[in-house]
């Protein structure tokens, strides 16, 4: 085992030394903590973002279709914002009413319904609801524990994952946080040393990158300040934490939890409404949005989806109607750079087990001649076109199974077919066919034109997720904190993981939750995700998210310039020249 470096050494130690006096703080100095950081956030400087889209395979001094250079700090500063202050409501005592009665409880015993409120402005219409177990008796106290340094491992394809993780240990937790920041996202150091200079200075944050353990990542993880690692990643890396864990005779003594991989399935039901006939723009609306999500970040998300489930053409004559429309829409909807290492191997594995897929070939995010030079190992910013694989009928003998059990992490859908003769029974058809059939139980977005009944809540409740999404795209539920983000509770082991261990998110601490879920109605423009957030507005949410002074007047005056005007000045400053829009 390599040695670990003594400076990692000292921070682990210092953590740990620091943990109880931060574990012990009352909560309304913690609170104050965290609304320092959510401050610093009015001072960030954004020169990362100049990196940040280079590790994305964007040249950062042209425009791309997806504005990444406006909308990414955006996302960044919006999620962490919201996850700050909603942390530090619920340590203020503000948030006590969220969590005092559910608004109703499923049938037959069946789960309690707590209204959360909206989702937000990225979502309008849409709801967020908290079930939890009726039997309240499961809420077991949490044992006393030894306090030590909680390591956080950094996510590789979003920052935002990483500060909520930091966010959620530091506060929620009230644990000592060591973020080790993802191998080719060491850009955000910076960013996150000034977020969180507030936690540090209470001794309760230090960070290092992924370079500066010099391969002593077994004795990093093993370390004997460390009592709690947290990540989100792949169910590989997480084989290796617990292979180490054990090794080292440590797997008792450090608490492991994960936010790993999933097959997301996105179910469309027929519904019975109009004998299940949908109007040309319902048809329009769900694959432009299915084409959205498929798409984001270059398929690249845990939530991604990976799995259309679909009922038959007997059941569905617009089946092929609706397949043909997507197909269309993936043609004309410009795709990312594969950024994440490996991506071109998986796809490569997903052809050779689908000899007959379909490849949709479409524009370039940004013009090939602006192509950037990969600038981290593994790496490879050549263009994938979408790959479209048909599995059959999901159960069937004859189906095809490896894109069920497989996630991509690159642009690969798969077509499934789940076998039912009814539209009334298909939506509890198809949970019970993805639960059996499909890895993986983070999210899934469920479809259905029918207004909410006893029938699409018992389907909804049957789908085995820590997530559900009806008539939205899951996604855009996560950067609320009064949601749930993680794997539906009770399915994991260390030898068998699925898609992790453990929430985040329920800023109200609603007790003894099974999952979110988050409804839109049938037909919501407000999140079709039909066009990119444009430059202007991105800069200008950005702005007024992170809290800076004097936002109106920078605001109005940038109706007057370029789009970064406002940010030149002061702290938010960014790179410059930038394009025009």
């Amino acid at each position: 085992m390599a040695a670990l470096p003594s400076s990692v050494d000292t921070s682990l130690n210092k953590l740990k030394e620091g943990a109880q006096a931060w574990a012990a703080l009352p909560d309304t100095e913690r609170a104050a903590v965290a609304r320092a950081c959510r401050q610093q956030l009015a001072t960030l400087d954004l020169a990362w973002e100049e990196d940040n889209m280079k590790c994305l395979g964007i040249d950062p001094s042209k425009r791309d279709f997806y504005n990444t250079l406006g909308f990414d700090p955006f996302l960044f500063i919006a999620t962490t914002a919201d996850r700050l202050d909603k942390v530090a409501d619920f340590l203020e005592g503000k948030l006590k009413d969220l969590s005092k009665e559910a608004k109703r409880q499923l049938p037959e015993s069946g789960p309690l319904v707590y209204a959360m409120g909206g989702v937000g402005q990225a979502a309008p219409g849409c709801e967020i609801e908290l079930w939890a177990s009726a039997d309240q008796s499961g809420e077991a106290a949490q044992e006393e524990s030894e306090k030590g340094a909680s390591i956080v491992l950094g996510a590789g394809n979003q920052n935002f994952l990483t500060s909520v993780d930091v966010i959620e240990r530091a506060f929620r937790a009230k644990e000592c946080v060591f973020l080790k920041h993802h191998p080719i996202r060491p850009f955000m150091a910076e960013a996150f040393a000034h977020i969180f200079a507030p936690l540090a200075e209470k001794g309760a944050y230090a960070q290092c990158l992924d370079g500066d353990l010099a391969g002593a990542h077994e004795a990093f993880i093993c370390h004997k300040s460390v009592t709690h690692v947290h990540m989100t990643g792949s169910g590989a890396t997480h084989d290796r934490i617990v292979a180490s864990l054990k090794k080292a005779g440590r797997a008792d003594e450090v608490a492991f939890t994960s936010e790993l991989g999933c097959v997301s399935p996105w179910i469309i039901c027929p519904g019975t409404v109009n004998d299940g006939k949908w109007e040309d723009a319902a048809i329009e609306h769900h694959t432009t949005m299915l084409t959205s999500a498929f798409k984001s970040s270059c398929s690249m998300n845990c939530l991604s989806p990976k799995v259309l489930v679909l009922p038959s053409e007997e059941l569905w004559p617009q089946r092929t109607a609706f397949l043909a429309a997507l197909q269309k829409k993936m043609a004309e909807k410009p795709d990312m750079p594969p950024y994440y290492p490996g991506a071109h191997q998986r796809y490569a594995a997903f052809e050779k087990e689908y000899s007959d897929a379909q490849k949709i070939e479409a524009p370039p995010a940004q013009p090939a001649e602006e192509a950037v030079k990969a600038p981290y190992g593994g790496q490879d910013f050549k263009i994938l076109p979408s790959l479209l694989v048909n599995v059959g009928t999901i159960g069937a003998a004859d189906c095809k199974p490896y894109a069920l059990k497989t996630e991509a992490f690159a642009p690969v859908l798969a077509i499934a077919t789940v076998d039912c003769q009814s539209a009334k029974e298909f939506p509890m058809a198809a949970a019970q066919a993805v639960n059996k059939h499909l890895f993986g139980n983070l999210s899934c977005t469920m479809v259905c034109p029918d207004e909410r009944d006893e029938v699409l809540d018992k389907a909804l409740n049957e789908l085995d997720y820590g997530c559900v999404a009806l008539n939205m795209w899951v996604a855009l539920a996560y950067g609320n904190a009064f949601c749930v983000w993680g794997a539906a509770p009770g399915k994991y082991t260390p030898e068998n993981p699925q898609s992790g261990t453990d929430f985040v998110g329920n800023a109200a601490n609603v007790p003894n939750v099974k999952k979110g879920v988050v409804t839109s109605p049938f037909l919501n423009k407000g999140v079709a995700m039909d066009k990119p957030l444009p430059m202007i507005v991105a800069d200008c949410l950005t702005v007024l998210a992170s809290g800076k002074n004097m936002v109106l007047p920078r605001i109005l005056a940038s109706s007057q310039a370029e789009p970064s005007a406002f940010f030149r000045e002061g702290c938010l400053q960014r790179m410059e020249p930038r394009a025009a829009v």
